[in-house]
């Protein structure tokens, strides 16, 4: 018995909602870290945390928040809790030993592998290996040595068998007693013998499972995210544009109810569930676009950090401005996006404040064409259905193909709404996105640490400010060539054609300009010195 795996619109696409920061180097650790606590079974007093001395974490440690997310993670605590943000001294309070440390990973090749040594209260010892595979997603690879995959989207319980001793008939009867099973193995590791794992769709009984089987160790990983894969998930609806407006057109309906139906089939919720969902992340994205203006909250700065929200905003409404109104505003509600404001959650899509972002894009538009929020709520779908569409083709995150992962993808889904809310054809839909795909093909993932989020900002503002102006060529009859997933399929075989250096390390690109040097170096002495002062450094993010 195996489930049907494919991306879901509020699982891969539209998640996590988290706390600010980044989605594979502060959610995706957080999320792997929670994974491991769960396993557990009980709060830690010793943790240690390895990492690739050659990944993506070794050039940005702590730029990104990765140090209090992955500690917050094995307390228990999931990144769209605020408290992440003060996990060291939440660790120190609690007694909590703790170190990170950089070498070989062996046990994953994975540029964003990550590896957890867990001890506990009581002296259980726990390993734990996993990815973060990009926009906050995860995946486990071994658990005390015996290899796992899962993901976070199911309750998944465990019986450590090194002696052999769980018999087929127990096997059986336990999995009777498992109504909501979705998937059921064995795994093996030389010299430990059996893993037998039990993927469900609900919460299993753990004192019962331990009173039928005395002597074995049972545990139990809980879901991370809000979608859980059941038994009736149907198969993916569509995973090209091409197929999606098939069957647009077969059942005479509009692509945005067609992507309504994906997350039907996906979630196995009501279509009433679906869109209420939706409307609840874009409250979400709302907030995060808007709260750096529309509330009396400080927006955190540091030497290394600006509050650019309030500078756009003050310029704007300066008679120098040579914007007009959309650009204008697209930027400011971009900027908002990425103000990072403890306790104001960011929907990731596909990079941290991917949804932000996206949303910034449309929101602009629709408030200077007078479009409702039925409107814009539709796009949303549309944008969510081209994203599914790209997590189903590549693994979108500068880790793997680079900043056109990452930004290069939002633009492309921030341009098919938009077209979407204006009343394209769904071919223009397909048109806009791939036309703002190809434009970002190739781009190189190098932050530069304290470089006030460049080149990312550079990047993330052209992909938001030309989503429209992609989308009005395609309204315009401009044809892409490109049907949007032969764009993907591009972007992907360019994208790992990038040498790791250009992979989100910060060891190539403007990473390592002369200038890009001095200023890591200045911020890698301020870092310091705020661990040491024991100050709350400022959320990571983009601005």
């Amino acid at each position: 018995m195996t489930s049907t795996l494919y991306p879901d619109l509020f699982n891969d696409v539209f998640g996590p909602i988290m706390q600010p920061g980044s989605s594979s180097h502060t959610a995706a650790p957080c999320r792997l870290g929670y994974v491991a606590h769960s396993l557990l079974g009980e709060q830690p007093r010793r943790v240690r945390v390895f990492l690739d001395q050659g990944g993506s974490f070794a050039g940005s440690f702590g730029l990104m928040g990765e140090d209090s997310a992955l500690l917050a993670g094995t307390m228990g605590i999931l990144p769209d809790d605020v408290r992440i943000f003060d996990a060291p001294q939440l660790a120190a309070r609690a007694g909590i030993d703790w170190a990170f440390e950089f070498g070989e990973m062996r046990e994953s090749t994975h540029a964003n592998a990550i590896k957890f040594v867990l001890t506990g209260q009581s002296g259980r010892q726990l390993t734990l290996v996993g990815d973060s595979t990009g926009g906050g997603m995860i995946e486990t690879k071994l658990v005390n040595g015996y290899p796992l995959r899962a993901k976070g989207d199911a309750f998944v319980l465990l019986l450590f068998d090194p002696e052999q001793i769980v018999t087929d008939a127990q096997v059986a009867l336990l999995r009777t007693q498992l109504p909501t099973l979705v998937e059921a193995g064995v795994t093996y590791a030389n010299g430990k013998g059996k893993l037998h794992f039990f993927k469900t769709a609900g919460s299993p009984d753990l004192v019962a499972i331990r009173t039928m089987l005395p002597g074995v160790q049972v545990q139990l990983l809980k879901p991370v995210l809000p979608v859980i894969t059941r038994q009736d998930r149907k198969p993916q609806l569509f995973d090209t544009m091409i197929r999606w407006r098939e069957v647009a057109d077969a059942h005479g309906l509009p692509l945005w109810e067609v992507a309504v139906q994906y997350e039907v089939d996906a979630s196995c919720w009501t279509r009433s569930s679906v869109v209420d969902y939706m409307r609840m992340v874009a409250k979400k994205m709302h907030r995060q676009t808007h709260a750096a203006y529309e509330e009396n909250l400080a927006v955190p700065a540091s030497p290394f950090k600006i509050n650019m929200a309030a500078a756009w905003d003050r310029y704007i409404s300066s008679s120098r401005r040579l914007l007009d109104e959309t650009a204008a505003n697209t930027i400011r509600w971009a900027y908002g996006a990425g103000a990072g404001i403890p306790g104001v959650e960011t929907v990731a899509g596909p990079m941290g404040g991917g949804g932000g972002y996206i949303y910034a894009a449309m929101c602009a538009v629709k408030d200077a064409k007078g479009f409702s929020c039925d409107d814009l709520l539709r796009g949303l779908f549309v944008a969510a259905g081209v994203g599914a569409i790209a997590f189903t083709r590549t693994e979108p995150t500068g880790e793997v193909i680079g900043c056109t992962g990452e930004c290069g993808i939002c633009g492309a889904m921030a341009s098919a709404g938009i077209v979407e809310m204006a009343g394209g054809t769904p071919g223009q839909v397909e048109n806009a996105a791939s036309l703002s795909l190809q434009s970002a093909i190739g781009m190189p993932c190098d932050p530069i640490p304290g470089g006030f989020g460049q080149p990312c900002h550079s990047r993330i503002i052209t992909a938001t400010c030309m989503a429209s102006v992609f989308a009005d060529l395609a309204l315009a009859g401009r044809e892409a060539v490109l049907p949007l997933h032969e764009a993907i399929d591009v972007a992907d075989a360019v994208g790992r054609r990038l040498p790791p250096e250009l992979l989100c390390t910060c060891q190539g690109g403007a990473a390592v300009a002369p200038a890009a040097r001095k200023q890591a170096a200045a911020y890698k002495a301020w870092f310091e010195q705020t661990e040491r002062d024991g100050t709350m450094r400022p959320p990571a993010n983009l601005f």
